[in-house]
């Protein structure tokens, strides 16, 4: 029997090292995170904007081991530049390191959002630890790809000096902060929750954080003990991040309603499941969320300023997208009115949304 069990131990161990090593488990001391640095944060109870220095710190990493992305036509976020020549300069001195980073990232393959939402999951400042459990990662296969990422992450932070690195870059992030109104913000939310005639069915505190280190047009979402984390690329709005808050309203709404519309979803997805835009999203469930959750935030958007130009505008977009794979998006977009037309509550009328849906036609 100890045979046998030994044996399998070996091959888990095996199959473990093919995804980031054969870690012994740790035991992860839960505690709350503390934002105890003034200057870093500002808002309220329930709209903070944040400089996060676990998301600088993972994006820095990123950055000099091999993620080069960026929009094309665009040129990268002045600070990411700054930030990639001082670490860069920084680890001059310490090839074989840099060169073992580099194969960490490499050979993990895995997104800028993934890591984001694991670092999301460790304290707040250097040295990091892991502070929030496995069963609140956004991602939970990360919890065995990046176990020993703290420790990965604190080694970089030290030699590639990110504490100079961050100070020179802090004047930045503290002025991305103050670009955020709380109060603002508060009257975005309510007028979302109003738009679904529905009580807001959360508590969370909003935390907004400016990463300049992606490339443009990106954002994620993650969600640790009561808050609710928007990272927020360059060019995105200042504002209340809706996209991806809708994500945690339509997502359960989806999950719950799909199958009654199964068949006719599925042929939006075949349609646009292999085009760039929707390569992200290769499951029925999270292709239909993403192509409705642009559909609520197009239309919020527009009731909140109903300019005819800018109207226009977001029109030409919603039909590019639909364009370009995200086949479900205009007809989501069209089916808007007819909600709200009627009394219904979002929840009540999107089984009602999904019956009226039309069959897809290329």
């Amino acid at each position: 029997m100890q045979r046998r069990t030994l044996a399998v131990l070996v091959v888990v161990c095996l199959a473990l090292i093919g995804l980031g090593g054969c870690h012994s488990a740790k035991r992860i001391t839960v505690e709350p995170v503390s934002f105890d640095r003034e200057d870093e944060c500002v808002g309220n109870d329930g709209f903070i904007a944040l400089a996060d220095r676990r998301v600088f710190a993972v994006m820095a990493f990123l950055n000099a081991c091999g993620y080069d992305h960026e929009v094309p036509g665009r040129s990268m976020h002045p600070t990411r530049v700054k930030v990639r020549r001082m670490v860069a300069e920084n680890l001059e001195a310490h090839s074989e390191k840099h060169q073992a980073w580099r194969d960490y990232y490499d050979k993990r393959r895995m997104g800028p959002w993934q890591y984001v939402d694991f670092a999301l999951s460790l304290s707040s400042d250097y040295p990091f630890r892991r502070i929030r459990a496995d069963s609140e990662l956004g991602y939970s296969w990360t919890a065995t790809m990046l176990a020993d990422f703290p420790g990965v992450l604190n080694d970089f932070w030290v030699t590639a000096r990110l504490e100079d690195v961050w100070a020179k870059c802090k004047p930045d992030y503290t002025r991305a902060i103050k670009a955020y109104d709380p109060d603002r913000m508060a009257r975005q939310m309510a007028f979302l929750w109003q738009y679904l005639r529905l009580p807001r069915r959360d508590t969370y505190t909003i935390v907004q954080i400016p990463n300049p280190l992606e490339r443009h047009a990106t954002a994620s979402g993650a969600r640790y003990e009561n808050y609710f984390y928007s990272i927020d690329g360059p060019g995105s709005s200042r504002d209340l991040n809706v996209h991806e808050y809708l994500h945690t309203i339509v997502n359960p709404l989806v999950d719950e309603h799909y199958a009654g519309a199964e068949d006719k979803l599925q042929a939006y997805y075949e349609a646009g499941k292999d085009a760039e835009i929707s390569k992200p999203y290769q499951k029925l469930t999270a292709f239909t969320s993403e192509c409705l959750v642009h559909a609520l935030d197009y239309r919020l958007a527009v009731l909140q300023n109903p300019d005819e130009i800018l109207k226009r505008k977001r029109d030409d977009r919603i039909a590019k997208l639909t364009r370009d794979g995200y086949t479900l998006l205009g007809p989501l977009h069209a089916e808007m009115a007819k909600y709200e037309a009627g009394a219904a509550d979002f929840a009540e009328y999107f089984p009602t949304l999904l019956d009226r849906l039309p069959e897809y036609a290329p």
